[in-house]
């Protein structure tokens, strides 16, 4: 089964006490209350309490300030998930699972801490933030007072006024160190281009965000599409495509879908292990296998994903890219090989699973990406297998498959996958044989052609993920090529 990466962005803050407020929020800010199905948008100047088990996050360009009863305060910034975890009368207890979030914390208060997946930061009398990333690596800056940090191997530091440190996900901190930065800005997102495009990956899924994405994007866009076709079940789609490269070793592309009142996405991250060429496809023809000898300039090291409906989701993550000698003297090739490459999918309820990404399915080790074999597989987390369905409903020549996954506990995902011309016909192999028209060659057919995958999923709640793309962007693009 071929699957569209992604990647979404979700987090949770949660105030404990009280009094703790939300005090005020810029942009797009959703509240999910403890035990509630679902976020709640906020609107600007309402003061919105906050209780334990409460989870914040913010979209692009959007922050939110919480004030406690101490007098404390603290900032969410852009692109961040962020959840208090507890709030009682002698402390209080913070966990961001991805983004920034600025502490200004008042002398003599209550126990005040900030958790990552990586680091804890105990305070009392401090202004400091605190940051983590995607992969769970934490930074810690202090800029009065001092933070107490610690790390996942039970390493600890007195980080002072001016210092920073950095705490690796499951490995040691760095010694801390002067800060060469003043106070950054939290209006701005963590991380630099290439981070804050990875985040956005995770982050955006709402149809607002996504749009307002778009629009800001197309004016920079490398290749970009517009087309209406019909669909496998026809329905008219409006697709609108492009790609840009967010930094200078990244390219993104990301595609629309406008059925009626209907809104369904997808966007996958490419980071290379180096600045790309003015022409992309120097880079992409031959990023999966490279035939010959030589290694290519340029490899994949991590793909990030999200295909969604704006409810539901599918989610790929892949890590530790590079690009393995085959060994063979007679075919010599270089295939991309992955360290780590996970699935996930979620619906409402599973939105906040793994940092966002939702409900892990599972995880292949040493992937070969262009022969598809791994050194690992593993499911929900266990080496156990899965009963998997396949068929062609339209026919063996025909190009449409299915194919559905059941778990241990019962969780399913099924896929369908068409290939089909602009007016919603099927494409068989009968098509190739009648020659597709007088003079057309197959690189011309690809024009007219469209992919669909269809995503369902007992996670979904009947709803389905429908994405419909053209091969002709991906053809410009390098990603399909004809010999």
């Amino acid at each position: 089964m071929r699957y569209l990466f992604s990647l979404i962005l979700l987090a949770a803050l949660c105030p404990g006490l009280r009094a703790a407020y939300i005090d005020s929020v810029r942009g797009n800010v959703d509240l999910k209350k403890s035990g509630a199905p679902d976020w709640t948008r906020l609107a600007d100047g309402e003061k919105t309490r906050l209780a334990p088990g409460d989870e914040l996050r913010t979209a692009r360009a959007s922050t939110a300030d919480i004030f406690m009863d101490d007098g404390s305060r603290v900032k969410l910034a852009p692109l961040s998930a962020f959840k208090m975890t507890a709030e009682n009368k002698d402390s209080v207890s913070l966990g961001l699972y991805f983004g920034r979030v600025r502490s200004w914390v008042k002398k003599f208060s209550k126990k005040f801490e900030v958790r990552t997946p990586s680091a804890v930061c105990a305070v009392r009398g401090t202004d400091f933030m605190v940051s983590a990333d995607a992969d769970g690596n934490s930074r810690v800056e202090v800029y009065e007072g001092s933070v107490l940090a610690g790390d996942s191997r039970g390493n600890t530091a007195l980080v002072r006024e001016g210092q920073f440190s950095d705490i690796p996900n499951g490995g040691s901190m760095r010694e801390p160190g002067d800060n060469p930065n003043e106070p950054g800005d939290m209006n701005s997102a963590v991380g630099d281009p290439r981070q804050a495009a990875r985040a956005e990956i995770y982050g955006e899924i709402s149809k607002e965000d996504v749009l307002a994405r778009a629009q800001e994007e197309m004016q920079s866009a490398e290749y970009q599409m517009r087309k209406t076709a019909i669909d496998a079940f026809g329905n008219r789609v409006r697709m609108e495509e492009y790609t840009i490269r967010p930094a200078d070793n990244q390219f993104k592309y990301v595609v629309l879908n406008t059925r009626g009142d209907r809104f369904d996405f997808g966007k996958i991250l490419f980071t290379f292990n180096a600045a790309l060429p003015a022409d992309l496809s120097q880079a992409t023809a031959n990023m999966i296998t490279s035939p010959g000898a030589t290694a290519p300039a340029w490899y994949l090291t991590e793909m990030n994903s999200v295909m969604s409906n704006t409810l539901d989701k599918v989610t790929e993550d892949a890590a530790g890219g590079s690009m393995e000698y085959n060994g063979s003297l007679t075919n010599p090739a270089y295939n991309l090989v992955f360290n780590n490459y996970s699935f996930y999918a979620a619906g409402p309820a599973e939105a906040n699973d793994n940092g966002g990404l939702g409900k892990w399915l599972w995880t292949k080790t040493n992937y070969n990406v262009g022969t598809n074999t791994t050194g690992g597989l593993t499911y929900l987390g266990q080496p156990t297998a899965i009963i998997t369905d396949q068929s062609s409903p339209s026919g063996s020549d025909v190009f449409h498959t299915f194919t559905k996954n059941t778990y241990g506990d019962g969780t399913w995902i099924g896929a369908q996958d068409f290939v089909l011309f602009d007016d919603g016909d099927i494409l068989s192999l009968g098509d190739f044989s009648s020659g597709l028209g007088a003079g057309e060659t197959v690189d011309q057919v690809t024009d007219r052609l469209n992919f669909e995958r269809v995503y369902t999923s007992s996670l979904f709640g009947g709803r389905t993920i429908d994405v419909m793309y053209s091969a002709k962007l991906l053809k410009d693009a390098g990603l399909l090529r004809f010999e």
